[in-house]
């Protein structure tokens, strides 16, 4: 197993595995299906490039099988926070601690950035297990966030976590 950011080579994987994730958890991430189609490979390509987003994956051989996000802020006034999105692993992967590695991974490389005293989150209040993770990792709940999304009609309710970091440099 290796994890290591994502480069503009991992597009094409990244679309297939953003498109499984919308698929398989449609209340737990914000595009559609439609969308992710719809999304031309140069896109991605082009959030591969974001100097403020950076994408973690996991590979098993060949296959990327997990995935991981951190987005940070390049406003003056924003940039001591960053934000974890798009947490997914391959259903057929999960509970063998993946997810776990590759956010401590993502974690570590937030922790060498003495800028960033602050990661949030959000999960799906009905996604006990990432919420569980996301707590064995420190991070605390700080706000519910009714009606965050609508999926076929019904809403789904986001609560919002937060890691505080000690403060450095």
């Amino acid at each position: 197993m290796l994890i290591r950011k994502l480069t503009i080579h991992d597009a094409a994987a990244l679309k297939a595995i953003r498109l499984e994730a919308v698929q398989n958890s449609p209340r737990s991430f914000w595009p559609n299906a439609e969308e992710i189609r719809a999304r031309e490979l140069d896109s991605f390509c082009q959030q591969l490039s974001d100097p403020y987003e950076t994408i973690y994956g996991v590979f098993l051989e060949s296959n990327l099988i997990a995935i991981a996000g951190l987005k940070r802020y390049g406003l003056a006034k924003l940039q001591h926070k960053a934000t974890i999105f798009g947490v997914y692993t391959q259903a057929m992967q999960r509970k063998q601690g993946i997810a776990r590695r590759l956010l401590l991974i993502l974690l570590d490389d937030v922790y060498s950035d003495p800028n960033i005293v602050q990661i949030s989150l959000s999960v799906n209040i009905e996604n006990q297990s990432a919420k569980a993770l996301y707590i064995s990792l420190g991070f605390e709940p700080y706000a519910l966030e009714k009606n965050s999304m609508r999926v076929d009609g019904v809403f789904i309710h986001e609560e919002h976590l937060v890691l505080a970091l000690p403060i450095r440099g």
